[in-house]
């Protein structure tokens, strides 16, 4: 079973419309930092992928501050 986390950065996705490579330069602009898609796909992948990666809890913020801005 997916994280809150993952589903919650899915669910941002999907109701802004945003693709990873959306979701990596609205970080990189509120960050100053560098990420790459693979990174964001990884936070993004179903927990049963050998690729998965626990999506932080500052993404999730940052990206409601980004979306509630637009």
């Amino acid at each position: 079973m997916d994280s809150e986390n993952k589903q919650r950065l899915r669910s941002l996705m999907v109701n802004a419309n945003l693709d990873t490579f959306a979701v990596k330069q609205l970080l990189e602009q509120q960050t100053k930092r560098k990420y790459s898609i693979r990174t964001v796909q990884a936070w993004a992948a179903d927990s049963s992928k050998a690729s998965s990666r626990e999506c932080p809890e500052w993404v999730l913020e940052n990206l409601e501050q980004i979306i509630k801005g637009r």
